[in-house]
Parts: structure tokens; sequence; C-alpha cells
């Protein structure tokens, strides 16, 4: 689960409002579409219209109105209709809630009536098929969200609390650094991506990975030291979806040889290597191939195989 601060408008911010009843209601957008966000740790995040359509067509759709993503302190919730939630394509997710007469309900409104108060978060989960990553020529990554896979709460929130984001910093450098030796080449390559604590630490990033490696003409494998069985071998094609069709092969090894060994039983000469723990790889050796000939050089230099 991630959670992110709305970087709001003044006009957007929470606020209370009066029905004609005289009932209050507070009111404000849980998330902005198309507005890149602020620096989340060496990438920004841009969310798509269109990006809570799934998960709020759910019939089993369960979000909680909170004070500060606190559990035990309720504003409103949608199975009770006193959180509702909807979509305005040019402003984001927006958010009205009926807040209770308690003592939390009661104060929340004199704070946002004083203006001590007028921020929002939310916290979510993201489809890996729904995120693409791109990395420009100069300045931050952007992470691009298409598709939310679950939506927990809305919050009314004192502070920004700016994430730890579910995407490791390891994994982002290595990503960068991965797709910068991949622009740089001509094609060719016989890239190496691990699957446990690299491909699942972050499997939106290395989808776009390898739809990106693959569409300029190099080759992408998985060689992972799980066992081979079966159960395993579904576990790594479900994690991939879609992506495991632009895998050229998928290597289950166990734990019994190097990566390196496997891949030459395969008859793979591997130019780069993307993996955790480098030690599982093998020796370093000198590529044979003209592919590896160009890029041996960079891609030891960037230690790629040393960190994700």
């Amino acid at each position: 689960m991630e959670r992110r601060y709305v970087e709001l408008d003044h006009a957007d911010a929470d606020a209370i409002e009066l029905r004609e009843d005289g009932s209050p209601k507070i009111r404000g957008v849980a998330a902005v579409f198309n507005k890149p966000s602020h620096d989340l740790g060496g990438f920004r995040e841009v969310l798509l219209p269109g990006a809570f359509d799934g998960v709020l067509a759910s019939k089993k759709l369960d979000v909680v109105g909170l004070w500060n993503h606190d559990p035990s302190q309720i504003l409103g919730r949608t199975t009770s209709g006193t959180l509702r939630l909807a979509v305005d394509e040019t402003r984001g997710l927006t958010y009205e809630i009926d807040p209770p007469d308690t003592q939390l309900g009661r104060d929340c409104q004199t704070l946002l009536r004083r203006r001590d108060v007028f921020g929002s978060s939310f916290a979510f989960t993201v489809n890996p098929s729904g995120e693409t990553w791109t990395q420009p020529d100069k300045g931050l990554a952007t992470r691009t969200i298409s598709a939310v896979s679950g939506l927990f709460d809305v919050s009314v929130v004192t502070h920004p609390a700016y994430p730890q984001t579910s995407v490791a910093v390891r994994s982002l450098e290595s990503w960068s650094e991965a797709t910068q030796l991949v622009e740089r080449s001509a094609g060719g390559l016989t890239i190496s991506l691990d699957f446990d604590k690299t491909f699942s630490a972050a499997p939106g990033m290395w989808r776009s990975f390898v739809a990106d490696a693959t569409g300029r003409g190099n080759r992408v494998v998985c060689i992972s030291r799980r066992e081979q069985t079966d159960a395993n071998v579904e576990d790594v094609r479900l994690a991939f979806g879609d992506a495991i069709d632009q895998v050229s092969a998928l290597i289950l090894c166990g734990p019994g040889s190097t990566k390196r060994e496997a891949a030459s039983t395969a008859g793979l000469e591997v130019d780069i290597w993307i993996d955790d723990a480098p030690e599982t790889v093998g020796p370093v050796i000198s590529a044979r191939s003209p592919a590896g000939a160009r890029a041996a050089a960079a891609a030891l230099a960037a230690r790629i195989a040393a960190h994700v």
C-alpha cells in the first residue's frame, strides 16, 4: 500500500460546506489527474484520468474517510453512504463526507473552517500492468499510473506525509542505469533480469524496462535460482503478466548452480545482468559475443549486477 499527499490549489483544498438543510459536509479532492507530483525519492508520478475507474466500479468497494490515516478516527465510509467518491475529469478523484456528530467530527469541522487543516491524502495500490516508467534525458524518472488496483482510504491530514514509496531506491537506481545502457546501445544485447527482489520489488517498473529493451532490438531473459517446479513457473509467469510474452527465456536453475552456468547450459551469452545478489551470477568473464563486446565495459562500470 502506498500513500500520497495531494498538493492542491486553494480552490480544491478540503472545506466545509452546508447543505440546504443545514447539515455539514466535508468535500475535497483526493487525487489530482495529469499533474506531476513532487519528488518522491528520485521519481515523479502522474495519475491519468480513468486510473480509479476499475476500483470505483467494484461492487465490493469499501473505502473509509479518516483523520490522518488513523483507522480508529473514522469520518465516513462508502458502504454506509457517508463517504461518496466521484471522478471529475478536469480535477481528479473527489470526495464528500457527512461528518459524524462526535467529538472527532465536530473538531474536524472546526479546524477546516478555520483553515488550520486543508490537505488530503489517499492510500492505494497500483496494478502492475497499470503503470509505465520513462526516463527523460534530464530530470527525474516519471511513473505514469493508468490503473489503480485498490483504494483503501481518503484522509483529511494536518501535514504532508511524504511517503515511503513501495519502489525501492536501489530498484530505481538500477532501472535508470539499465535504461540508459539500453538507450546507448545499438541493440542486440542479451539482458538477464532476476525475479525475486528484483522484478518482484517493482513489477511495473521492470515491465516498462522489458518493453523498452525488447522494442530496441534486445533480448530479455529471466534467470532465477528458484527450483524448477510447475508452481514456481506459474508464479513467475503470473507476476510478469503480459510482459512474459516479451521474455524470450525463463530459466529456474535452483540454488545448486550459478546463473551464469545456467545461461551457458541454455546456450545464452548474457551481456547485462540485473540482479540484487551478484554472487548468484557467478564469476565475471569477458563477453564473447559481438553485442557483449560493445556493452561489457559500460555494463561493468555501471555495476548493474551489483545492486537492485
